[in-house]
């Protein structure tokens, strides 16, 4: 319920102050005044909603007072109705110039007197609920454009519940958050009263049970629903639950239809009660609340889903990748393999026909030679295909490997073999090559991986001319001999030549990924 409007009369006759106040109390605060003096002092003190004022005063005339009013701050608003008995129309054109709002001539008339009164206390409620919307919608819109603007989603509702709190003049606003479960309420922001020096509720939990639980129940049924103290059978059972204040409005938040939060407000406890534009400002604010929440829910269900839509289209594009690299190397493979097995069927013709022995042992010559060629590409293939991938750990996901072979099929098989773990590999066909791409960019290779037996220009002397350069990388990038050639002399002179460490022919993954985790960090 709102208070009453209160009323300043101001009169020097007693008899008058008795009459008015007599008439008057019923329907308003009164308070009195003698003369000029008490009414300006009691003006500052009550700002009342309006003032009566006698114009004839032995201390100082109502126009005096009403000029001495208009010239304060603390009481310019307050609205004047003059009460005299001067029946010169000059006198009460002179009073309304000064910015009284109306006359009431002596002597009193009962009806004039409370028609007249009433009708100004109409038009100051109206004047200010007007202004009080005009606030609100000024509030929300300041709310709204906190919501919109950037920055962390929990400092903009500690901030939005602050700016309800100060206009509402209240205790405090706290935003309890329902649990997964629905077990109990968590308090996750709060907005407390600075002059009343209370300790943080953030963190502080509700079990929903007995009253609560049916509350919380009741809330889910109706998603316009607010519980208030004003209700005498809400405030004796929401009693044992209240910490500090038992004057509270308790407004639901909605996701969707269901419950996701409460708004709790909660002023001192005395004997006012919550006016009706303070519920509805309660659930205004509730209201909005669920629309950024509703929103947030929105948005982390738009962003799984652009998250889910990207990680799939990753995956296709991985897909055919890997479709691309497996045909690519099934068709190199094939190429490859062709070639051996073309000299072995060719020669062993040849061989059948001709009864030359010394032609026969150069034709079986290089039938054996062949075959070797051929054993050794199955074998790495397979080695491959064994990868008033789980056990492996690397990584080289934005590292860059430099790739030396002059045999196509060599490098194919070392690609596939490091495809999944993700590096950029760059490729030359001999040892110059190498050199030529290490000199060009020295910082972007994280290992050199590198035949020995190459046309033009081998391993070994890549090696020398790479650890020669003036770039701070060539004496740190690690390089790493691949070669058939393992005994211990040969790899002592790879060695010696600045290579930090060799993998045999035909490759074993296994050691091979465990070579290349010692080298690349």
């Amino acid at each position: 319920m709102d208070k009453k409007n209160s009323i300043l009369i101001v009169d020097d006759v007693k008899a008058n102050l008795l009459y008015l106040n007599h008439l008057l109390s019923p329907d308003y605060v009164v308070y009195a005044a003698r003369n000029a003096t008490e009414a300006l002092e009691r003006a500052a003190m009550y700002h009342p909603d309006l003032m009566l004022l006698d114009i004839v005063m032995p201390d100082m005339d109502g126009y005096e007072v009403l000029a001495e009013l208009k010239a304060s701050d603390a009481s310019k608003d307050i609205p004047v109705i003059f009460i005299t008995g001067l029946s010169d129309e000059n006198d009460e054109m002179k009073g309304l110039g000064m910015g009284a709002e109306d006359y009431i001539t002596k002597p009193f008339h009962d009806e004039i007197v409370t028609l007249k009164i009433r009708n100004q206390i109409k038009i100051i409620n109206q004047m200010r609920a007007l202004d009080k919307r005009l606030e609100q919608q000024t509030l929300m819109t300041s709310i709204a454009q906190c919501f919109l603007a950037d920055g962390q989603i929990g400092e903009q509702f500690t901030k939005t519940l602050g700016m309800i709190g100060e206009f509402m003049e209240i205790a405090q606003v706290l935003l309890f958050n329902l649990n997964s479960t629905g077990e109990f309420l968590v308090c996750e922001n709060e907005w407390i009263n600075p002059e009343l020096d209370l300790g943080t509720r953030i963190g502080s939990r509700l079990e929903l049970k007995g009253p609560m639980l049916t509350l919380i129940q009741s809330f889910s049924l109706k998603d316009d629903l607010c519980i208030h103290s004003n209700e005498p059978v809400y405030k004796v059972a929401m009693a044992p639950y209240r910490v500090n204040f038992e004057n509270y409005i308790t407004a639901p938040i909605f996701i969707k239809g269901k419950l996701c939060a409460v708004l709790d407000f909660s002023r001192e406890s005395d004997a006012k009660e919550w006016s009706d534009s303070e519920i509805n400002l309660a659930c205004l604010a509730a209201s909005l609340f669920s629309g950024v929440f509703e929103r947030e829910s929105i948005e982390r269900d738009l962003d799984s889903v652009m998250k889910l839509k990207s990680e799939l289209t990753v995956e296709k594009e991985r897909a055919e990748h890997n479709s691309r690299s497996k045909s690519e190397f099934l068709s190199r493979m094939s190429h490859e393999m062709r070639m051996p097995m073309d000299i072995i069927m060719g020669m062993t013709n040849l061989a059948r026909g001709v009864d030359d022995s010394a032609k026969r042992i150069e034709y079986l010559g290089e039938v054996a030679d062949a075959s070797q060629d051929l054993q050794q590409l199955i074998d790495d293939v397979l080695n491959a295909s064994d990868v008033a991938l789980d056990d492996a750990p690397l990584s080289l996901l934005g590292k860059t490997v430099l790739l030396v072979d002059d045999v196509d099929i060599n490098r194919e098989i070392v690609m596939v073999m490091l495809e999944d773990f993700q590096p950029e590999i760059d490729c030359a066909v001999n040892g110059r090559e190498a050199v030529e791409l290490f000199k060009a960019d020295p910082s972007r290779y994280d290992i050199i991986l590198m035949d020995i037996n190459m046309p033009e220009m081998d391993g070994v002397e890549a090696t020398v001319q790479i650890r020669g350069h003036d770039a701070p990388e060539a004496s740190s990038v690690p390089i790493i001999a691949m070669t058939a050639n393992v005994l211990p002399d040969e790899v002592s002179h790879y060695l010696a030549a600045g290579m930090n460490d060799h993998i045999g022919k035909p490759i074993d993954f296994d050691k091979f990924m465990a070579l290349i985790t010692t080298y690349v960090k």
